[in-house]
């Protein structure tokens, strides 16, 4: 049973000896193996290789390290570990039990379920940042993750293998967590203590946290794109039946309704797209929405419905230039009709357009 622990580095010389040497001490009724990924202008690495790690040299971003430190990794079970001194390696075996057990595929160490210490993490981070983050993961992936942004974890090695990592910076750890739960491992939580990091910190709080917000919104079609179009939707078609039906002298209301309802419909669009390209990719699997716009017959149908939009929005269009032209080009008072008839073709237009789009995302599929 073997143990590779991996630290990503940057310039981390005054921990890295103590670091190894914990390790070595924890894991000596194991076999291991210790992986430095580093990125360093200091001694790190050179401290490193005589201390019997093996060294990956020139490695920038969070989410490369790890990448290119599992690629090396010889273990059966691998050991995630920041190397700022804020994680003690003696409570690497917490990690590692679950494992063994056959508890788990994926274990996580948790600062908020353990304990965290004096001016170990800045108020923003334990108070607003981390639960404000891990709790938009929980929505949107349904996860009951404590402390999405630990940086010490353990996994198995056949569990990682089924996971598409690809982000390069700090991202990738939402991404981990996100990809664990989308292919079913068993992820277990366990408490540590996190300690006031030793050297210049590396996290930029703002850029970091909207990277990992950023990945988690386009990670997650749905909940960007599918569920503000339907609100967009259903607002400007209810202003739009509204103004036509009872107050029709509340044209401004008409306008709003309308740009309210091409906006959703092009953000619907959008959302469709994305979730069917998400799924030619293999990041997520098929649900209804992709199921259903994956038809064959999508794309006629979608011509059939834009084209009877357009044609309808075109007879309205007539009616109303009739209608101005025998009142001998004066002042339109057919205002409602015409913002109608251009809304008809312009959502009529899109709906054919992304019909086409749509369709071509699936050509390979369609056509196997």
């Amino acid at each position: 049973m073997k143990v590779s622990v991996i630290f990503p580095t940057k310039d981390e010389e005054e921990n890295i000896r103590d670091l190894i040497e914990k390790c070595k001490k924890v894991l000596s009724d194991f076999e291991y193996e210790i992986i430095v990924v580093d990125d360093s202008k200091d001694r790190t690495p050179e401290i490193a290789e005589n201390m019997g790690a093996k060294v990956v040299r020139n490695v920038k971003g969070y989410g490369n390290a790890y990448i290119e430190g599992f690629k090396v990794a010889k273990g059966d079970y691998i050991v995630m570990l920041d190397a700022d001194g804020s994680y003690d390696p003696c409570e690497i075996p917490k990690l590692l039990y679950p494992l063994i057990k056959g508890e788990a595929d994926f274990v996580i160490g948790s600062r908020f379920k353990g304990r965290i210490m004096p001016k170990a993490m800045p108020w923003h981070h334990r108070y607003i940042g981390n639960p404000l983050l891990t709790k938009i993961m929980n929505i949107l992936f349904k996860t009951e993750i404590t402390d999405a942004h630990s940086g010490m974890r353990a996994i198995k090695r056949e569990a990682l293998l089924k996971l598409r990592l690809k982000c390069p910076g700090m991202e990738f750890a939402s991404e981990m967590i996100i990809e664990a739960v989308r292919r079913g491992l068993r992820i277990v939580e366990v408490p540590i203590t996190y300690y006031p990091r030793k050297g210049k910190s590396k996290l930029r709080s703002f850029r970091d946290g909207w990277r990992h917000l950023r990945f988690m919104l386009l990670y997650s079609p749905t909940a960007l794109f599918v569920i503000p179009s339907l609100i967009l939707l259903t607002a400007g078609i209810t202003l739009i039946t509204y103004v036509l039906l009872l107050d029709p002298i509340r044209t401004h209301s008409l306008v709003l309704g309308s740009l309210l309802t091409v906006l959703g419909l092009q953000t619907f669009f959008f959302g469709v797209s994305s979730k069917i390209y998400s799924v030619e990719i293999g990041l997520t699997k098929e649900d209804k929405i992709t199921k259903f716009f994956s038809r064959y017959s999508v794309l006629e149908e979608g011509i059939v419905l834009g084209s009877i939009l357009v044609v309808i929005g075109l007879c309205i269009g007539y009616y109303v230039f009739k209608v101005w032209y025998e009142s001998g080009f004066g002042q339109l008072n057919q205002l409602n009709m015409a913002i109608l008839s251009f809304l008809l073709i312009t959502i009529g237009i899109q709906i054919i357009l992304n019909s086409f789009f749509i369709s071509s995302l699936r050509l390979k599929t369609l056509y196997e």
